[in-house]
């Protein structure tokens, strides 16, 4: 059975704000909660509640380092596990909420989280890639292709945008490539199935 704390995060990751923020906000969630006034563009009211939740969760840390992206004013670092668990998730929330003028402030900031965890290009491009924003997307993959050669989903990611533009060269090439590095990597297999190479 789901919880309702469970319930309404799942909203609340599914775009569907109404109710949330109370909900968070009653019950003593400060991260939820901050997120929440995030998506309102509350930024104040977020950086409160994300000085709270930094005390018991890592997470606090991380949001206190999007609102500085946000406001331009960075005076902190992000860790290699932060950039790793949060910055694909936090863009699709972005996303999900349209929040275009937040998501452009994060990813100005993608050579420094680079410095921190290189594999924040393709965490940015497979946010633009699941919200079918493929010229963003293959931007940053192929950013994230100087140092991520040897990354078999990252060439899945590429086949896949140059098979929806229809460049079956270049997919051909890509899935080639990725199942150099891993003979069985499923979805490329499937993939190299659909175009019958």
């Amino acid at each position: 059975m789901t919880s309702k704390y469970q319930q309404v995060k799942q909203d609340f990751l599914s775009g569907r704000l109404k109710g949330c923020r109370d909900y968070f906000e009653s019950h003593n969630y400060p991260l939820e909660t901050g997120y929440c006034y995030m998506v309102l563009d509350n930024f104040a009211k977020a950086k409160e509640q994300f000085e709270k939740a930094k005390v018991d969760n890592i997470r606090g840390h991380w949001g206190l380092m999007l609102l500085q992206m946000i406001e331009e004013k960075i005076s902190m670092s992000p860790t290699y596990f932060e950039v790793r668990n949060f910055l694909e998730t936090d863009l699709d929330i972005f996303i999900t909420y349209r929040k275009g003028d937040i998501v452009q402030q994060i990813i100005k900031y993608a050579d420094f989280m680079a410095f921190y965890n290189m594999e924040c290009y393709k965490f940015i491009g497979r946010a633009f890639w699941a919200h079918n924003f493929m010229t963003p997307a293959m931007f940053f993959l192929q950013k994230a292709q100087d140092n991520l050669y040897k990354d078999p989903e990252l060439h899945y990611l590429l086949a896949y945008i140059h098979y929806t533009n229809k460049d079956i060269k270049n997919c051909i090439r890509e899935i080639d490539t990725c199942l150099d590095i891993l003979p069985q990597y499923a979805p490329a297999v499937m993939l190299k199935k659909k175009i019958n190479i």
